[in-house]
Parts: C-alpha cells; structure tokens; sequence
C-alpha cells in the first residue's frame, strides 16, 4: 500500500500524517458542524466502480474508471461531431418554421424529438440537455408511463429528490480521493437528468406535452429553479472544501525524508497529485470557486431574463401581416441565431458540464484559474449586447 502512494518502505510515516491530518480536520474547516461535507464518503462506491476484482473480471481489463483522462478525450471528441451534427439538422428546420405555431403543445401520443416544437427556450438551451438528457427523460416516461401511473409523484417531489442528489455529489466531490470525486460526478449527472425529468412530468400531467417553455409565477417553477439553483451551490462547496484539504500543509512536528520524496513526485496525497507541496489561504480558494458560481448565477439568471425576453417578441402572435413577417425575419436572421447559439454555450447547465470534465480528469484547480474572470466577462457581455438586441427589436416591431 505504501508504495502505491509514494512513500516507499515508509507506511509508519505516511499513517502518522493521514492521523494528523485528520486530527486537525476540525482546525482546517471554519465551520465544524458541516460534518456532512467535511468527513469522507462512504468507501463502498469507489470499491465498486474501481476496484481490482472488478478490473481482472471485465472482458478489456479495465475498471470504471480506469484511465479516465484517454476516456473523456475520445467520449468528448465524438460527443463534440454528435452536437455539430445535430445542430446543422435544428437551424436548418429553423430557417423555415414559424415558431408562434410550432413551439405549441402536441398530442399526447406525439414522440419527442429535438426538431418539433421548437420555442426560443429549447433553441437557447444547452447542447447536452437538448440532445441527451431530454430525449432520453421524454423517452423514458413514454417507454414506462412513469407520469401516468404514479401520478401521485409530483414534480415538486421529483425536485427535492434531485436537490438532495446535488447534496450528496458535493460530498463525494469534496473527498480526497479521484474516484470518489468521480463518483461525484456521475451522481450529479442523475441529478440534472431527474432536473429535466421533473419537467417531463409537469407537461405530461398538465396537459402540454412538448410544450417546452417555463411556466412562471407557479409553485413548481419556483420549487425548480430553487432546486437548480442549490444544486450548483452544493457543488461548489465540495469543490471548495477539496481544495480546502488539498492545499492545506499538514503540521508535522518533523517532515521525514521518505515524506519529502512522497512530495517532490507528486503522490503523497491518496487520488490526486501535489505540486511542490503550494499551500494557499482558505481566503484566496474560497475566491476562485466563488467566481466560478458567481459565473454560474448570472449565467442562469441572465438566460432566464433573455429567454423571457426573446419570447415574449419572437413567440408573440401578431395581427398586422406585415408585422408578422417582419417577425419571422428578424426571427431568423443571422444575428438573432449567433446570439441564440453563443447562449447555448455559456448556459448555466452548460457551466455545470463544464466544471465536472476537470473534475474527473483531476485538473480542477487549473481550470478555475483560466476561467476565473474571462467566464465572468464573456457572460456579462453577451446579456448586454442581447439588451440592445431586445431593445432594437422593439423599436422595430413596435412592442
């Protein structure tokens, strides 16, 4: 075991650290009743998804998560051909619909797809929700009935069931060790995919079935995006408090030399590896990962605001003829779509897939050095520029 850490023929010395670091555990977080994050999850799921039985019994000798990094390079590269793909297949059927009528409700028996019932909300939603978890939500409840026969399941329910899924990933986000936070990961992808089935089942027991579009000034939107918006929270706090443990300098009464080998290579820490043993103050990472959800706010609350806009001009019937296809061409034109595809892109959801790719291949911290101020800048900037773009578009048409 000592070995595979790092610290070679030196377990005594490494078992005195891991006991000091958990001794100071209630120095090193400032608030000690977070217990929840701050103790380590259960071990039993990083066993089953990457222990080595599980390796020698797989038929290409690996395990789950065995080799992420090559993984995430090549799901990524064909994930990157699937949406460019489907996105030439949506814009071009959206040069030609008129989305007053198609963004209506369909039959109940009508199947989903990523083409019908567009509406200025699914043209701005992010790539993964419009073409994985969507479909695949829809699909289920059709398969199953889920929405018809436990109709005593509400959305609401179904909320406060991923709420506590987003609970319990920044758990498994904030541990020491790589495959717990990978573990994370895939629990906070069950959490956004039962965020878009609580959807699913709202249109199928309120009567608008493919009626993708938020219904505002309702319980059930306020329970969502209440939900949502505490998902992303807990994520960024077992971000935080991973990086709390990861930076912090164990207060060794002696630092030996096997534990100074352990450091200058990198792999003193169980799952992740060091750099030269930097150390920062609680203060400065609590800055970095506070950017990153301020870029997960305004980017949420932003095309919130822009959607509501947008359809309340593009998804507005209008009497006057002329007016009407004045509409339809502003609907359509060139920038109209740049602006709809760049907020598919910086979305908040899309932030969310962002965050969890660093997070597997273990290059968190990097990632939120880039982004720390850019992100921030990109989102802002682009809700001002669709300000003037709504504001124009009303003088036009006269709203």
């Amino acid at each position: 075991m000592a070995e595979k850490i790092g610290v070679r023929g030196d377990t005594s010395s490494y078992t005195s650290l891991m006991e000091c670091r958990l001794k100071n555990s209630h120095v090193l977080c400032p608030c000690p009743q977070l217990t929840a994050y701050w103790t380590p999850p259960p071990s039993w799921v990083r066993r089953a998804c990457c222990c080595e039985t599980i390796s020698k019994m797989s038929p290409f000798g690996f395990s789950v998560f065995r080799d992420a990094k090559t993984c995430c390079i090549f799901i990524g590269l064909i994930l990157l051909t699937y949406y460019l793909i489907m996105d030439i297949i949506l814009f071009m059927r959206f040069k030609t619909v008129d989305i007053v009528e198609d963004s209506k409700a369909g039959a109940q028996d009508e199947l989903y797809s990523p083409f019908t019932h567009l509406s200025v909300k699914a043209l701005m939603n992010d790539h993964t929700s419009q073409y994985i978890i969507s479909p695949s939500a829809e699909y289920f409840d059709t398969i199953t009935q889920f929405s018809t026969r436990f109709s005593f399941i509400t959305p609401n329910i179904i909320s406060f069931t991923h709420l506590f899924l987003g609970f319990l990933s920044g758990k498994f986000v904030a541990s020491e060790n790589l495959h717990d936070r990978r573990v994370g990961v895939v629990i906070f992808h069950i959490r956004t995919w039962l965020d878009a089935f609580d959807g699913v089942v709202f249109r199928s027991q309120s009567g608008t079935h493919l009626q993708f579009q938020s219904v505002r000034a309702t319980l059930g939107y306020y329970v969502d995006t209440t939900c949502d918006a505490l998902g992303g929270v807990f994520l960024c706090f077992g971000i935080l408090f991973y990086l709390w443990k990861r930076f912090d300098k164990p207060e060794l009464p002696t630092w030996t030399k096997a534990q100074e080998a352990a450091s200058k290579t990198g792999l003193l820490t169980n799952g992740h590896t060091t750099s030269g043993r930097e150390t920062y103050s609680k203060k400065y990472l609590f800055w970095k990962v506070f950017c990153y959800g301020l870029c997960l706010a305004c980017a949420g609350k932003f095309w919130d605001l822009t959607v509501g806009d947008f359809k309340e001009i593009f998804q507005t019937p209008l009497k006057d003829p002329k007016l009407s296809m004045l509409q339809f061409e502003l609907c359509h034109s060139t920038t109209t779509v740049i602006l709809f595809y760049l907020w598919r892109i910086v979305e908040g959801q899309a932030l969310l897939q962002y965050i969890l790719i660093p997070i597997i291949i273990d290059k968190i911290w990097e990632f939120l050095n880039y982004t720390q101020y850019i992100l921030l800048f990109i989102i802002v900037g682009l809700y001002l520029i669709c300000l003037l773009y709504i504001r124009h578009l009303r003088t036009t048409l006269g709203l």
